[in-house]
C-alpha cells in the first residue's frame, strides 16, 4: 500500500470521520476511503469547484492560496487541506466535532506532502 493510501486509511479511522479522499488539483481521485453511500466522483467535482473558486477569490484579494478550508453544511462537514499538488478532503457528519481529528489530519497531510515530493 502506498504511503498516500496508508495516510488516507489512517484519517478514515479517526473519530467521527466518514470519509477521506486525496484529489489532484484538476479533480482526479488519487486515493479514497469512503462510506458506501459516498461517491468519490461527486466529492471530487464538488471539491474541485470549491477549491478553484476559493483560490481564485483569495488570489483576487491578494491573500494567496487556500491552505485549509472547512465547510459546515446541513448534512455534514468537510475539511480541505492543501498538500501541494493535491488536496486532502476529510468528511464528517453534521454533528461531529472536528477538533479531536485535527492532529491526525495534519499528520496525514504531512505524510502526503512528503510522499508527493518523492514521487
Amino acid at each position: 500500500m502506498s504511503r498516500i493510501r496508508e495516510a488516507v486509511a489512517q484519517v478514515r479511522r479517526l473519530p467521527s470521520v466518514r470519509g477521506a479522499v486525496v484529489l489532484t488539483n484538476d479533480g482526479l481521485v488519487a486515493a479514497a476511503e469512503l462510506d458506501a453511500e459516498q461517491n468519490s466522483e461527486v466529492i471530487a467535482g464538488l471539491a474541485s469547484y470549491l477549491l478553484m473558486t476559493t483560490n481564485r477569490s483569495l488570489g483576487e484579494g491578494s491573500l494567496g492560496r487556500c491552505a485549509q478550508l472547512t465547510v459546515h453544511a446541513t448534512n455534514g462537514k468537510a475539511v480541505f487541506v492543501d498538500v501541494g499538488d493535491s488536496f486532502l478532503v476529510v468528511l464528517f457528519d453534521q454533528f461531529a466535532e472536528i477538533g479531536p481529528a485535527q492532529m491526525g489530519i495534519e499528520a496525514a497531510a504531512a505524510v502526503i506532502r512528503s510522499a508527493s515530493h518523492m514521487a
